[in-house]
């Protein structure tokens, strides 16, 4: 009983705020804030799909990249200049082994389309005597697994860049004009100890703070494969870190680390499960409404599996934190390797390309032949029209309930107009009017189901 009491009032403490009329679509129907019940449905993952199953888009081409690049780095899209732009990740054994200054740094690359790469020498940083690399220029002794964002509040922040990484003494915010030359902004470290993953941060425009993912400082076992999370208001100051994923009773894995963004109201993360014994990660999806409390689906199912047998990617998987979205193509850039983790080989590394449809990440469908109904949270459309993005082969439908689950007439399943066609945008009618012209008030949505697959609704 006092697990369940926890429970509640930890959901009902993030809950409080939450109206659907009032937050940023689209709505997720994963969101337990915006969905209050299912009936007969099951949620599921879509996995991206691998631009290439033979061969990366970005392969080690120079001495300074060691083992090769991977993506415990970051790929933007830079409308300004109209440009993609990735840093990269690349480790160099023999320094590494002989105790020598930066066994690992960051490599800088760009590009017109984000398929075709180019890796222009910047001049900054010192390689056997040469500047003339693609290596940027960050830190004293290392850099490693570098998260860059374009800076959100320019205004509050120096640089068009700003950038997360691990650096000898912690973790340290730095920022950069040209995402060739970083500077830390403060010589305080964000974290005051080795978290040896992917840390990324995520700006949360609606209560204007920060979230860094990273490892905890303390754990129970052996190892510190765990999710944790700090936030600031102003990036120099930090609460304590705090453990928010761990596995569950009945897994055996580990999580190295989670990388996040975010889409409309919603946190997406995509976390690194890892087999210590097998050496190998793969990729599952996690949602929150808060950036703080996290959900996943019981069965586990992957979001980003290893390349077949064989394969450069066949060996590990680790997604760059923020897709590029470009219309209604969404891309996630990942780095790949051939050999498990613990492997004693050269294990090189590359980067790849995988995309999905505009947020079809995760969704809800019938769980067996039946049709499956989804009801939402009650709110108030305040005269703005409903549609969804949703796969169809049989047919969607909806009604509007209000207090004490009372159908409303003239807006029940049967005088909807059934949505037959797939779309990201296909507006939901009943005998061609659209929510617009339904009585005032607060109502919810059942949806019904049928064959059907519903991703998102949102209201224009």
């Amino acid at each position: 009983m006092l697990a369940l009491v926890c429970f509640a009032a930890a959901f009902a403490a993030a809950d409080l705020d939450y109206q659907i009329s009032a937050a940023k679509g689209p709505y997720f129907v994963v969101d337990d804030r915006v969905v209050m019940d299912r009936w007969l449905a099951e949620r599921f993952v879509v996995q991206p799909k691998r631009f290439s199953k033979k061969k990366p888009i970005l392969e080690r081409e120079y001495p300074w990249e060691g083992s090769g690049p991977h993506l415990a780095g970051s790929v933007v899209y830079d409308a300004a200049d109209k440009k993609f732009r990735m840093w990269y990740s690349v480790f160099n054994r023999y320094a590494y082994d002989n105790r020598l200054p930066f066994s690992y740094n960051v490599c800088y690359a760009e590009s017109d389309d984000g398929i075709a790469w180019r890796k222009p020498f910047l001049g900054v940083f010192d390689y056997e005597g040469s500047t003339q690399n693609n290596v940027i220029k960050l830190g004293t002794d290392k850099t490693q697994n570098i998260d860059v964002c374009i800076n959100p509040r320019p205004d509050r922040w120096p640089g068009k860049f700003l950038a997360v990484h691990n650096q000898k003494g912690g973790l340290f915010i730095s920022s950069s004009n040209d995402g060739a030359t970083f500077n830390w902004l403060w010589q305080e470290a964000a974290l005051a100890y080795h978290s040896d993953t992917h840390n990324n941060f995520v700006y949360d425009e609606v209560r204007d703070r920060w979230f860094l993912y990273c490892r905890p400082r303390t754990y129970a076992g052996d190892h510190k494969r765990r999710v944790s999370m700090q936030s600031s208001n102003d990036l120099q100051h930090w609460t304590h870190e705090q453990t928010i994923l761990v596995p569950g009773e009945n897994e055996k894995a580990e999580f190295y680390g989670m990388t996040v963004w975010r889409r409309g109201d919603l946190f997406f993360g995509a976390l690194q499960v890892y087999d210590r014994y097998k050496g190998l990660p793969h990729v599952e999806l996690t949602w929150s409404g808060d950036g703080e409390h996290w959900q996943q689906i019981p069965t586990h199912p992957e979001f980003v599996s290893r390349g077949r047998k064989g394969s450069w990617d066949a060996g590990m998987v680790f997604i760059a934190e923020t897709p590029v979205e470009l219309g209604d193509e969404v891309r996630f850039y990942y780095g790949g390797f051939a050999l498990p983790h613990d492997t004693k080989k050269e294990n090189v590394g590359a980067i790849g390309l995988m995309t999905s449809e505009r947020d079809r990440f995760i969704g809800i469908r019938p769980s067996g032949k039946e049709p499956c109904f989804v009801l939402t949270r009650p709110f108030n459309p305040n005269g703005r029209s409903l549609f969804v993005n949703a796969r169809v082969k049989g047919s969607l439908r909806a009604e509007l309930r209000v207090g004490n689950n009372k159908t409303v007439d003239g807006w029940k399943f049967e005088d909807c107009d059934p949505v037959t066609a797939s779309g990201y945008e296909v507006p939901v009618t009943w005998h061609g009017k659209t929510l617009s012209d339904a009585p005032s008030g607060e109502i919810s949505i059942n949806f019904k189901l049928d064959n059907a697959e519903l991703f998102t609704f949102d209201l224009r």
